[in-house]
């Protein structure tokens, strides 16, 4: 069955048997809809795009319930989405005009840029288009599996496309489903964006399959975070590292004690080991590190609900792919406990990147991740850092992940970022970027002094820089490419 009937299939479900239950809730605005109008919606949106005709959609909106219906019923229903961010400049705008040719255009208002063979809709027209039937149409559009064009975050180099169907990303979603233990009686809150793979699959999919609420929030909000799960009560949240370094800088809210709140999980960016544990200890609930690339529709890896083995400092064991760790100099398989490259195989996976770019990333059947990191006796994996981000001082490859991991132990220290900048005599030395609220020298002096005390002399950060915060790329990655031409000078 594909990933389209599937889908389908779950909705048809839900508005049946417990149509009146609400499906989506969107955290600003408080707008709900049920399963029944879920379903109708995405069909009327179908019959107004053509019951046999593909579309080509690009979607520049915000996450909420006309995101979601648009995601729903191109997957479903055979169309090419491509979701982008609403802030995309123009220059960016036109690269896709260029490659493909947009049937539809969607944006928050009518005001953005288009051309003539392209149909510009709004919000609001999408509204319109929704409202019009409220009951099922006589005739069922054709079920067929859409597709979804995204891109890599490019935090560490050029962004690279791809595109992912309503198969890959439905399976992706059943195992996520699987390992988080989701039931009809769940709440999942995401404050993560819609043109990103993250919310899409971990949030919503993961909701509609099994029947349960999702609660979307167009952006995180550090104010209003709080006031969310106090309102909507989350049985689970979905969030990255970053926002969690947000959240321990605030205090516990007392209603914790009384809320339904079974566990957070990250995902999107290696967990510092450091605050995983002060966040569990602060705030009394467990943190799930998962592992997910777009190329395999998110989520490939991730620890397993308490009170199963949960390692601060793994992102868990495999979600039904075939993984192995590569010697990066000679190619070979590596034991258990040895670090090289992570290869995965599964039928999420990607087979190829637009353009045919970047094929050597693909090899037998493999994906080369170009992450680096090693698995136990048990399967757990470790990852150790991203192959292109190490640094090479006198000839020994040092790890910026390492480094990270003993800075973020400082207390004072929030977020932390370490790169390689050229040295004539070493060949690279070892640069850290940090976010405190601390930034006077005695803090400083005193930061290099427990860096020394707690790693070997060659990965003591040689220049250490405190920012009020760390550049991040639309996905909320650290940008490393713009702390690499930053550098600033004493």
């Amino acid at each position: 069955m594909t990933g389209s009937e599937v889908l389908h299939r779950a909705l048809v479900k839900h508005a049946k048997q417990q149509g009146q239950q609400t499906s989506i809730i969107e955290a600003i605005t408080g707008k709900k809809i049920t399963y029944y109008r879920l379903l109708s919606s995405v069909l009327s949106l179908q019959n107004f795009l053509g019951i046999k005709s593909r579309q080509t959609i690009i979607l520049a909106t915000s996450g909420g319930i006309i995101n979601s219906i648009i995601w729903l019923t191109s997957l479903i229903f055979g169309h090419f989405l491509i979701p982008i961010s609403p802030n995309t400049t123009e220059s960016e705008y036109n690269e896709l005009l260029e490659k493909y040719t947009p049937d539809i255009l969607i944006t928050e208002t009518e005001e953005w840029m288009t051309e003539p063979k392209t149909k510009q809709l709004s919000l609001s027209d999408i509204q319109k288009i929704i409202s019009r039937k409220k009951t099922f149409p006589k005739e069922m559009p054709h079920i067929a599996d859409g597709t979804i064009f995204l891109q890599s975050s490019g935090s560490t180099g050029t962004p690279k496309g791809m595109i992912l169907n309503a198969t890959q990303i439905v399976i992706t979603a059943k195992n996520i489903c699987k390992r988080h233990k989701l039931t009809n009686t769940d709440k999942g809150l995401t404050p993560l964006p819609f043109y990103h793979v993250n919310a899409p699959v971990v949030s919503l999919i993961t909701s509609m399959l099994v029947g349960s609420i999702v609660i979307i929030a167009p952006k995180f909000s550090a104010s209003n975070f709080w006031a969310w799960v106090k309102k909507y009560d989350p049985t689970w949240i979905s969030i990255v590292p970053t926002i969690l370094a947000i959240l321990l800088k605030s205090d516990k809210p007392s209603f914790l004690k009384r809320s339904s709140l079974r566990f957070f999980r990250t995902a999107s960016a290696p967990l510092p080991k450091a605050n995983l544990r002060r966040f569990e200890k602060k705030f009394g609930f467990p943190v799930i590190e998962t592992y997910g690339i777009s190329e395999g529709a998110s989520t490939i890896f991730s620890n397993p609900l308490p009170p199963r083995k949960h390692i601060p400092g793994s992102v868990g064991l495999a979600l039904e792919v075939d993984a192995k760790i590569v010697n990066i100099k000679t190619g070979r398989r590596e034991k258990t406990g040895k670090t090289g490259e992570i290869y995965i195989k599964g039928e999420q996976i990607i087979k190829h990147y637009e353009d045919g770019r970047d094929k050597d990333s693909f090899v037998n059947g493999w994906f080369r991740t170009g992450d680096l990191g090693y698995m136990d006796k048990a399967g757990y994996l470790f990852i150790t850092g991203r192959k292109k981000d190490i640094i090479i001082r006198g000839g020994e490859n040092i790890m910026p992940r390492e480094i990270e991991e003993i800075l973020l132990m400082y207390p004072e220290v929030i977020e932390a970022t370490v790169l390689g900048k050229k040295d004539d005599i070493l060949g690279e030395k070892v640069v850290a970027f940090l976010v405190s609220d601390k930034k006077d020298d005695l803090f400083v002096k005193e930061l290099k002094e427990f860096a020394a005390s707690q790693l070997s002399p060659q990965k003591v950060p040689a220049e250490l820089y405190l920012l009020d915060e760390l550049p991040r790329g639309k996905t909320n990655k650290i940008d490393k490419n713009i702390l690499r031409e930053f550098y600033p000078s004493k």
